[in-house]
């Protein structure tokens, strides 16, 4: 299954997710999967308040009826996109994952409707976030329809796959692409090697990785408007200051961190909690 999965629950979070990926579905001509799932540990509370009551028949009747009238509340019938409707008896996250093994990109809201969840991530998006091995955006609050689309790179394999995808984004939405590449001249934590650093040579070399990477993720250009950006201090409040007018901010899972092992890295961590906008996390291949 191609095209785009997004999940459900009848939160104002997952209302907002559903939003974007219809508009992403008309920008790519795409089938939308919208997915709401339940299990024997945790049903939407969405759901569950409105369920007649407790029988597996009652609960999936309701899950019906929510999944279509979040449907029909965030479709534009101006522009109408395909969907389809799926309601599963599975744990949310494992459900989506599954969803989206065959999809071009997965979509959920940062938080879901379980109010005991509701911290700076949900678990389902973080599962989500983690575990696909396809493009995640998670999404939250109002979702921004115009802006930068901004990608940040490192010189990893992993953040010029990232600014591929970014740059097909931008040229989707007839965007500007801002490419931001974040610098110290050594590392955090060590002032005394400022001692002797050569700040030029440092910068120039800074300069050198962001024009590779830009070569290497966007190519010819042609009628993309392309930022390259070098900032000097750390990445987390680079990429979060550039994405103040974004419409989308997309980072690799991990990048060049000392903890190469680790699923998610912390800037991509970091930027998922905190981004005003939509952030789309681009996986490793594993």
């Amino acid at each position: 299954m191609s095209g785009i999965v997004v999940g459900v629950d009848g939160s104002p979070e997952a209302q907002g997710a559903l939003q974007w990926a219809l508009r992403e579905a008309r920008l790519r001509d795409a089938t939308v999967t919208a997915l709401l799932a339940w299990s024997a540990d945790e049903s939407p509370v969405s759901v569950a308040r409105m369920a007649p009551g407790p029988g597996a028949h009652d609960i999936e009747t309701t899950a019906r009826q929510v999944l279509g009238t979040a449907i029909r509340s965030a479709a534009d019938p101006r522009c109408p996109v395909p969907v389809v409707e799926r309601v599963e008896f599975r744990d949310a996250a494992e459900a989506l994952l599954a969803a989206a093994g065959t999809a071009d990109l997965l979509v959920v809201g940062r938080h879901g409707m379980n109010p005991v969840r509701r911290i700076l991530m949900g678990s389902v998006s973080a599962q989500c976030v983690h575990k696909a091995t396809t493009p995640v955006v998670v999404t939250h609050g109002q979702v921004p329809a115009h802006g930068a689309v901004v990608v940040g790179v490192d010189g990893s394999p992993l953040s010029v796959e990232a600014l591929r995808f970014a740059a097909r984004e931008a040229r989707l939405r007839g965007a500007v692409l801002r490419v931001v590449h974040a610098w110290t001249p050594v590392p955090v934590g060590y002032p005394a090697v400022y001692i002797g650093v050569d700040f030029d040579a440092a910068q120039k070399a800074a300069r050198a990785v962001l024009d590779t990477c830009v070569a290497e993720g966007v190519g010819d250009r042609g009628d993309l408007a392309v930022e390259d950006l070098l900032v000097t201090g750390s990445a987390t409040p680079a990429l979060l200051s550039a994405a103040g007018d974004a419409q989308l901010l997309v980072v690799g899972s991990r990048g060049h961190g000392g903890f190469t092992e680790l699923l998610l890295g912390s800037v991509s961590h970091q930027c998922l909690h905190h981004a005003p906008c939509p952030v789309a996390v681009v996986p490793a291949v594993r």
